[in-house]
């Protein structure tokens, strides 16, 4: 198995594009490029991001924009098993992900079905270098955890969706009032409480998805932008 076994500019039927300098300013649809990573994980990519395009009511983009997959750095990347995504393009309709504060039901949505395909999903909360992409590996089991990242997720599906007020707000540390509001969650959303079982935490992506998806609240995607404003 080599690392860059499988070259792609498409997942799916979906054109993959690529909109960092000098090649294209972020935050634009870019330009076609080609990616490299393992078969194995582009099956991945595949069955996840079909699975989005069939619960988003968007349905299918134009585009898919990343900042890379295989990298020669040592890490996920350079084992050719992850993926940055920066935006998703639809006619008239643009996901950035650097705009996490103009949607972020939406923005959690689709961070639900990262994490029902990938076991590590780092997100806009997660630090500084993170608030401009996704970057999704498999290096980990999918599933729920009380790790900072998993944490996180959780806590911004209780602050931004449901707007549950508690003790540290989206800080990742999973204590007592975290668990407390998540419980909370889970009955609003009529999934079970034990997200330790895949099938109960699948449930909960699920019903987070269906949420953010269902245009309540701030989850609607305005139109596109000028991007020269949001960089």
């Amino acid at each position: 198995m080599s690392e860059r076994e499988k070259a792609f500019n498409t997942i799916g039927t979906v054109p993959v594009h690529y909109a960092r300098n000098p090649v294209a300013p972020y935050g634009t649809i870019g330009k076609q490029r080609t990616f490299h990573c393992t078969n194995a994980f582009y099956t991945k990519l595949e069955t996840c991001f079909n699975e989005l395009w069939r619960v988003c009511p968007n349905g299918r983009p134009q585009a898919i924009v990343s900042a890379g997959a295989y990298v020669n750095k040592s890490g996920y990347h350079g084992m050719g098993r992850a993926f940055d995504l920066d935006a998703i393009f639809w006619p008239g309709r643009t996901f950035v992900t650097n705009r996490f504060e103009d949607y972020p039901s939406f923005y959690l949505g689709v961070e639900a079905i990262l994490r029902k395909h990938f076991g590590t999903v780092l997100a806009y909360n997660y630090n500084r270098a993170h608030r401009d992409h996704f970057h999704i590996d498999d290096g980990g089991g999918v599933g729920f955890r009380t790790v900072r990242t998993v944490t996180l997720f959780v806590q911004g599906v209780c602050y931004y969706m449901l707007g549950k007020r508690f003790r540290g707000n989206v800080d990742g540390d999973y204590g007592s009032a975290t668990r407390t509001v998540l419980d909370e969650a889970c009955t609003e959303f009529g999934v079970p409480k034990t997200l330790s079982s895949l099938s109960n935490w699948n449930q909960f992506l699920d019903a987070v998805a269906r949420r953010a998806f269902a245009g309540q609240g701030s989850s609607r995607l305005p139109a596109d932008y000028d991007c020269t404003r949001h960089r």
